[in-house]
């Protein structure tokens, strides 16, 4: 990403309404200096002891306490107007698209062929990868049986991130409905004004689910602009997985049952092929990592943004300085400034 900043720094004021605290603060503070100060007890001596001394003059505790209560007080009407600093105008050239993420739920995706299973690996890896397109417009569609949009697409990568990590399968029916995710993501990327579209389609299995042919989703995302890149995630051969068993007595326990080759690579690479992707086959759980940095690398279109400006919050300057007083203040009073009866 390339970035360059022009024009000046400026501070300017966000809660304008706040300074309406400074009328009470002042009549306050006339009222505890001009009259109260009249009312206060004093101890009168005989003879003329200041003589030559204004007492007006002399910076007494009495002072001393208003001033620095009249300063934390100032301070901290600041802080509420939350004042901010704007840096200026930005010209940015970012590298950027828009991305739906279809991530596979089917309980294949927990076979132990990858440690701990195929989906923990998944994930760790797909949050590496969206952490590291954070200029990237994403969303994600989650799918077995059936296909949903869990997030529309959005900057917001914490809130994809926490779906994808939570995600499960406990509400949806169980199975592999590729041509449906891909259905659901294309429908919402469709109208997207990005120059660049992509769907990323992560799933160990083939289609067996749906009302949609995966290579009629694939055309119609062509049609679009939309390229699609496969992740089959899986090692040939048998490989078990954990599944949930109920005995004749009501426990529930698991046993481990076997797959046999589950992913259609060639359905994959057709998918794929057909809009200008790539499709991949992550036999090894080292390798998923090493092909979505060269999807990364694959997909990014550069994009200019002019005429934004950034602002930062400075109101913690003034705040703490305003709590700061008022601390040195309630410690003068238990020390120095301490009244005797």
């Amino acid at each position: 990403m390339n970035l360059s900043s022009q024009g000046s720094n400026s501070l300017i004021w966000y809660s304008l309404e706040a300074f309406l605290l400074f009328i009470p603060l002042i009549l306050g503070f006339l009222f505890f200096f001009r009259i109260s100060a009249r009312f206060r007890s004093r101890l009168i001596f005989p003879f003329d002891w200041s003589s030559g001394i204004s007492l007006k003059k002399v910076l007494t505790p009495f002072r001393l306490q208003g001033g620095l209560r009249f300063l934390a007080l100032t301070f901290l009407i600041l802080a509420l107007a939350r004042p901010q600093k704007r840096l200026g105008k930005e010209k940015r050239i970012v590298e950027s698209i828009d991305m739906i993420v279809a991530f596979d739920l089917s309980k294949s995706m927990e076979a132990l062929d990858f440690s701990p299973n195929r989906r923990t690996v998944a994930i760790d890896r797909l949050v590496e990868f969206i952490n590291h397109r954070q200029d990237d417009r994403m969303g994600l569609v989650l799918f077995s049986g059936e296909a949903y949009l869990s997030v529309p697409l959005t900057l917001d990568h914490k809130l994809l991130l926490t779906n994808l990590k939570t995600s499960s399968n406990s509400a949806l029916e169980d199975g592999t409905a590729i041509g449906q995710a891909l259905a659901v993501a294309v429908n919402h990327l469709k109208n997207s004004t990005a120059k660049s579209k992509m769907i990323l389609l992560v799933t160990d299995g083939d289609n067996n689910m749906g009302s949609i042919d995966p290579i009629s989703a694939s055309q119609i995302a062509a049609g679009f602009g939309i390229k699609i890149y496969s992740i089959g995630i899986g090692k040939k051969g048998r490989v078990p997985f954990p599944v949930t068993v109920e005995d004749g007595f009501g426990n529930k326990k698991q046993v481990l049952q076997y797959l046999t080759d589950a992913a259609n690579d060639e359905l994959l690479q057709k998918i794929s092929t057909y809009t200008g992707g790539r499709a991949y086959s992550a036999v090894d759980q080292s390798l998923m990592g090493k092909m979505l940095s060269e999807i990364d690398q694959l997909e990014k279109s550069k994009v200019e943004i002019l005429n934004q400006s950034k602002t930062v919050e400075v109101a913690d300057f003034f705040l703490w300085l305003g709590i700061f007083l008022l601390f040195a203040e309630g410690f003068a009073l238990q020390s120095v400034w301490r009244k005797y009866p």
